[in-house]
């Protein structure tokens, strides 16, 4: 299993990771992307300790503990269904809530 280290204050949190997603992968296979890292939580996550991370450049998934983003100052008030769209390419990052 490989380990990144991410820090993320060295990222910038935005709002269109999702659609860029979309655009790279076609609405249906996004939703897909985004069910199937919600599946990687329900199936090997801890709730309340792990979030779901999807790589927007690969379409690649992940689990990574929150408590991550809590040492980098990020209030995230965690929720079921809750992923983090990850770009390193572009050094940001979008939590993003997807609805059942």
């Amino acid at each position: 299993m490989k380990t990144l280290k991410i820090e993320f204050s060295k990222y910038e949190s935005v709002n269109f990771l999702w659609s860029e997603l979309i655009e790279d992968y076609g609405f249906e296979k996004a939703r897909k992307i985004v069910s199937q890292a919600i599946d990687i939580q329900k199936m090997n996550g801890t709730k309340n300790s792990t979030m779901p991370i999807i790589f927007s450049g690969t379409g690649g998934l992940a689990l990574i503990p929150i408590e991550i983003l809590e040492k980098e100052d990020f209030k995230i008030s965690y929720e079921d269904n809750q992923v983090l769209i990850f770009s390193l390419k572009r050094k940001s990052f979008q939590i993003l809530n997807e609805a059942n």
